[in-house]
């Protein structure tokens, strides 16, 4: 089983082939129906991946996607993390789950999305929805949307399969670490997508999207083309002036070489030199740097490290959120705000060497 990207009117579009070479039809009609829901590419091929993994587990047990139970799904659960990735072997002492308990309940919410759209499409008769919700008042959402309290009252659907997660800090890296990674590129490509990923708090996503247009050096500004967010699309994060300058130089360098792309992040070497970085390019600049660093570094943590920054400097909450693209600045609060332990204990010296201590007589 795997999946196979298709190019589509310059889009990449996704879909799962069985074992035996034939196209799963549910799985590609409820791609299709995300794609016309506005689904960023990356979240179609994520999705498709979660399915790849769950019609493997099916396949395995011999059951078909429309005679699955709850406890078929709680078995999925299991499966998902087994180091093994089978039902057939039996670890004879603990070992370290496969995947993280986060990543567990995005594949099972992925999976009941797409029963969800089976039912509403009317393709599929079960009642597996039903048991895998309960309903619950809404004065229990976690977001409370606008004009909340007019369906304070009534009553919203909750998944009761899942994992309960550990509460997770967001992870950050230091100056002389982003330094560090900086100094490590053999290239100056490598070193302007450090720096804009950084400055900038792109995702590696959007970065790898941008055209040489979006660069505006006059206002030392970049346009953010594509986003996994509408409300991150068009929106303008701000750079150095230094890192400007590593652009230009770039283009210099690259760029007016008989590059046939407005694409500004591109390949340099190799049969495929001048064709936009892609993914496995991004993964093999990062294995290849923390090789030589040491430094736990990903794409999305120079992202983190960006929002912390900001917000630990009193940047304004909803200024943050618009420079990352949220759609609800809860996001942004929750997801990315973490004061550092420095940052607690500065504030609580500063508070301490304020307070008046009065002695009695």
């Amino acid at each position: 089983m795997k999946v196979k990207g298709v190019k589509i009117e310059d889009k990449e579009r996704y879909m799962l082939i069985d074992s035996y070479g034939e196209p799963i039809k549910p799985v590609i009609k409820y791609l299709k129906y995300l794609d016309f829901t506005g689904k960023a590419e990356n979240t179609l091929k994520a999705y498709c991946y979660h399915l790849k993994l769950y019609f493997e587990f099916l396949e395995e047990v011999n059951t078909s996607y429309k005679e699955v139970h709850i406890d078929l799904l709680a078995t999925f659960i299991g499966w998902l993390r087994q180091p093994s990735q089978s039902l057939k072997v039996t670890e004879l002492k603990p070992t370290k789950a496969k995947r993280s308990d986060r990543t567990v309940n995005i594949v099972l919410n992925c999976v009941i999305g797409f029963y969800d759209y089976l039912m509403r499409s009317e393709e599929y008769e079960n009642t597996i929805n039903e048991q895998t919700k309960n309903q619950l008042s809404a004065r229990f959402r976690r977001f409370k949307p606008f004009l909340h309290h007019i369906s304070n009252g009534k009553q919203i659907n909750r998944n009761i399969l899942k994992v309960k997660e550990p509460k997770r800090l967001v992870q950050t890296l230091r100056k002389d670490q982003i330094e560090c990674l900086y100094t490590a590129c053999n290239n100056i490509r490598d070193q302007l997508l450090i720096r804009v990923l950084y400055e900038g708090g792109l995702r590696i996503s959007e970065a790898m999207s941008l055209w040489i247009e979006d660069f505006n050096i006059g206002e030392s500004c970049i346009t953010v083309r594509k986003s996994k967010t509408i409300e991150g699309e068009k929106r303008k994060v701000f750079v150095s002036s230094e890192t400007m300058n590593l652009f230009q130089e770039y283009l210099l360098d690259y760029h007016m070489q008989n590059i046939d792309t407005n694409f500004v992040f591109i390949k340099l070497t190799g049969k495929n030199s001048g064709e936009p970085l892609d993914d496995q390019a991004v993964r093999s600049l990062v294995r290849r740097v923390r090789k030589k660093t040491g430094v736990p570094f990903t794409p999305h943590k120079l992202r983190h490290t960006f929002a912390t920054e900001l917000h630990e400097h009193g940047t304004d909450i909803a200024v943050i959120q618009k420079l990352l693209g949220h759609a609800h600045v809860q996001t942004t609060i929750q997801t990315y705000l973490h004061l550092s332990d420095e940052t607690i204990k500065e504030s609580y010296e500063q508070a301490r060497s304020n307070m008046v201590i009065r002695r009695g007589n």
